[in-house]
């Protein structure tokens, strides 16, 4: 009886993961803080770890879902989730926590722990899927916001970038040339296999103009243009690798 018991609490452990977190930011002391040669640290779940291993079957496609605290991202990652579950979703599972917080609901990277597979998957295709659910940038320090970005860019087959609202932001701008330029200087040879930008919210294309304030409505073509202008007295990328990067 008393086996049989274990039994049934681990199966209910089981189903009752969904999401589980898989990157920790660790909360620097104010000592750490005030130290300018600190480096933020990300702690690795185990548990997450050793379910990737367990479950999964290689190779693993890793969608990727960043942007602003409060854009969405955790309540677009369930909907993803739920597009490519193959059965019915158990009720046990929890999905991505997401609401109107503040100060942000996401913390870290949260993980998907059961296996996805790929649509058309009768074509052949091998593999499964993995959902990562990233902490909302703006609600981290920059330093520790800026790591953990770039380990989801590191991470991803697909990264997605969500807008909301659906508008080119400076902060946004930046912090993907800042994640490029540190690819750059590891030298990989791999830079965003899959890089999606998802304006939500918005029927159309537009851009804050900084003079008047005024939204100004753009055709798609003009508005990928803008997001990959670089200054170019500070770009290092060759014209043909900024060419791919638009299309």
């Amino acid at each position: 009886m008393e086996n049989l018991s274990m039994a049934c609490q681990e199966a209910l452990s089981y189903r009752q993961e969904g999401s589980i977190q898989l990157i920790r930011c660790v909360t620097p002391t104010v000592e750490e803080r005030n130290n300018p040669e600190y480096v933020p640290q990300l702690e690795i779940n185990e548990k997450a770890q050793e379910i990737i291993s367990q479950r999964f079957n290689a190779p693993i496609s890793i969608i990727v879902y960043v942007g602003n605290m409060g854009a969405g991202k955790s309540k677009l990652a369930s909907l993803t989730i739920a597009a490519l579950e193959k059965e019915q979703h158990h009720p046990s599972l929890s999905w991505f926590r997401s609401g109107v917080n503040p100060d942000g609901i996401t913390r870290g990277v949260w993980m998907w722990s059961e296996p996805l597979y790929h649509p058309d998957d009768h074509e052949g295709k091998k593999g499964s899927i993995l959902v990562l659910d990233c902490e909302g940038m703006g609600d981290l320090d920059e330093t520790t916001g800026a790591n953990l970005y770039l380990f989801c860019m590191i991470m991803s087959t697909a990264f997605c970038v969500l807008l909301r609202p659906a508008r080119i932001e400076k902060d946004q701008c930046e912090r993907l040339y800042h994640a490029l330029r540190r690819f750059e200087n590891m030298r990989t040879e791999h830079v965003l296999p899959n890089f999606w930008l998802i304006p939500l919210d918005s029927s159309e294309f537009a851009y804050s103009d900084e003079a008047t304030g005024d939204d100004v409505t753009i055709t798609k073509e003009q508005w990928i243009e803008r997001v990959f202008s670089v200054n170019e007295e500070h770009n290092h990328l060759s014209t043909s690798e900024n060419q791919r990067l638009k299309t």
